[in-house]
């Protein structure tokens, strides 16, 4: 698969009359790092329980009050998150579509791992390399109406205070994964993550806020993608959106090289910084040094941008230190894609 090593830009939609931000696309490293022989991948349902465990998932459902084949569905969605996340990685190849379904305990408790024959009758349909398993899946739900708050409205010109009821609806997923790595017939990973969504809704009364509150079902399939995708976000890298705050005012320069960067012109706006580094002002010399970081971090330079900004630093700009921080731990993070994208 292709590493895609150029960084993506927004121009800046957020402006100050000294500062401006650019919102910048930047690729994050996965939790773990798979083995590059892993590429090609199938996903399994293993929370559904088998006979002899049925009969206690049925009793768990009516006691906990949220009803028979709410897990089986919650635990559904989860695939789908996973698989839709899967479906757009650099890092995998998904071959199947559609979960594989498999019984297991159908509690929050791990079945016994899979025998290796089994896992090779799964794989090689698919010519897969690995299996990615939902071994368990339990989710906990509540729904309760909060404290009211006055709010003032105006009717017909006339301030009215008026009660307003918050009713919330929290979900908790607990869903735990393994993969199964066919060729070296060992599970790399196996843990267990716990997700909480909560969904508010507001009215004038108790019953109204409780009756504008998402459904019992719909706050399940929400949380059970959540928590799927949240898993293909630990094996799978990922890109994020990330700000960055350069300064576009008090000089006329820098002001001048703002209106480049609007425009997308980066390396006319380098240019006038990095002539005002010199500048006999100290403020628009450090300033001018921090944004010529930022810029190298735009270009991808990451060690050409800490110079720029260790430079700042010196130069008394406060807001180097951190920023420096932030570029050594995108080095690091550089060198761990390295591993985990071919």
């Amino acid at each position: 698969m292709k590493k895609i090593v150029v960084v993506f830009f927004l121009v800046s939609v957020f402006s100050s009359c000294i500062t401006s931000n650019v919102v910048v696309n930047i690729q994050r490293p996965a939790d773990i790092t798979v083995s590059q022989d892993i590429q090609n991948v199938v996903v399994a349902n293993r929370s559904r329980p088998s006979k002899e465990n049925l009969t206690g998932n049925i009793v768990e459902g009516i006691i906990s009050g949220e009803g028979i084949g709410t897990d089986r569905r919650g635990a559904e969605f989860c695939i789908d998150g996973l698989i839709n996340m899967l479906g757009n990685s650099e890092r995998f190849m998904l071959k199947n579509t559609d979960g594989i379904e498999l019984k297991g305990t159908g509690t929050a408790s791990f079945p016994i791992p899979l025998d290796w024959d089994i896992v090779q009758s799964l794989c090689d349909p698919y010519d897969a390399d690995a299996l990615i398993v939902l071994a368990t899946f339990d989710s906990d739900s509540r729904s309760y109406v909060g404290n009211p708050v006055t709010r003032t409205r105006k009717k017909k010109g006339v301030k009215v205070k008026t009660l307003r009821y918050p009713a919330y609806r929290e979900i908790k997923i607990e869903s735990g994964w393994r993969i199964y790595d066919l060729r070296n017939k060992k599970i790399i990973d196996e843990n267990k993550f716990t997700e909480q969504k909560e969904f508010s809704a507001w009215a004038d009364s108790p019953k109204a806020a409780q009756i504008a509150l998402i459904s019992q079902g719909s706050a399940i399939r929400e949380s059970g993608i959540f928590a799927g995708t949240q898993y293909g976000f630990r094996i799978s890298p990922i890109w994020i959106k990330a700000r960055r705050t350069y300064f576009s005012g008090k000089h006329d320069d820098l002001e001048l090289a703002n209106k480049y960067v609007k425009k997308g012109d980066w390396d006319y706006a380098i240019t006038i910084w990095k002539d005002l580094v010199n500048s006999a002002d100290e403020k628009t010399a450090r300033r001018s040094a921090y944004n010529m970081a930022i810029a190298s971090e735009i270009k991808g330079e990451l060690d050409v941008a800490i110079e720029w900004a260790s430079k700042a630093q010196h130069l008394g700009e406060k807001k180097a230190y951190s920023y420096i921080n932030v570029l050594k731990r995108r080095k690091i993070d550089k060198e761990k894609l390295k591993q985990q994208l071919n």
